[in-house]
């Protein structure tokens, strides 16, 4: 059975995952703290229930989800995997630490552009599907756990809301077709998203997320401005 555990990283309110089942194999999704207590919380959970860690996962590669990657590479010897289509903020963090007042250098640990649509991460006995959400950013991805009825959901949807589109890469007409896609998941389906509370699909569905635009042509959402 699939475990989330939550860790919550102070600066950016942005949520880390541990990933886990009985097997005791463990992925990490979105370390985005830098803060040595913040990483040494998710290492004393990861040691006591004597995890072991396989992979290190990034729904996307905005600079307050990734902070923590180098210090989790150098500890369990793995390395970020990210969606090819985010290559570009890869590139370009040291522009994204500018634009946040980060006058540290940052380190990426080396990302492998490995996350593809469609494309199965397996650990222990679970498996997780990546599911391409542009928008957001163009690499933007969530995990999707079709067993378990279970969503990582990375900043694309959010409870009660989508992701901005104000960062570097963010397109508003690719997060309204990537989050329609998401709503059309099964209702139980339970939402992890990178910042705030979980939620489920039946719930998003309720807070009525889209509109139909005066030309009934393009479906918009109503959290962002078009």
């Amino acid at each position: 059975m699939l475990k989330v555990e939550r860790f919550v990283n102070a600066q950016f309110d942005q949520n880390a995952y541990v990933l886990y089942d009985e097997s005791g194999e463990c992925v990490l999704v979105d370390c985005g703290s830098k803060d040595e207590k913040e990483c040494n919380q998710v290492v004393s959970f990861i040691e006591s229930n004597s995890l072991k860690v396989v992979r290190l996962l990034c729904t996307h590669f905005h600079l307050d989800h990734m902070l923590g990657n180098a210090f989790f590479c150098q500890r369990y010897g793995v390395k970020p995997e990210v969606n090819p289509n985010d290559q570009r903020l890869v590139s370009i963090i040291d522009y994204q630490a500018m634009a946040l007042n980060f006058t540290e250098k940052i380190e990426t640990g080396d990302p492998q552009f490995s996350l593809e649509d469609g494309a199965e991460i397996t650990f222990g006995n679970t498996t997780l599907t990546i599911m391409h959400t542009p928008g957001h950013s163009p690499g933007s991805v969530c995990l999707y756990s079709e067993a378990e009825h279970v969503l990582i959901s990375g900043d694309t949807l959010m409870k009660g809301t989508i992701g901005s589109t104000s960062l570097p890469g963010g397109r508003k007409k690719a997060i309204a077709r990537s989050v329609e896609k998401l709503l059309g998941l099964p209702a139980e389906t339970v939402v992890y998203p990178g910042h705030g509370n979980s939620t489920t699909i039946a719930d998003e569905l309720k807070n009525d997320l889209l509109a139909v635009s005066e030309s009934g042509e393009e479906k918009v959402y109503k959290s962002v401005d078009m």
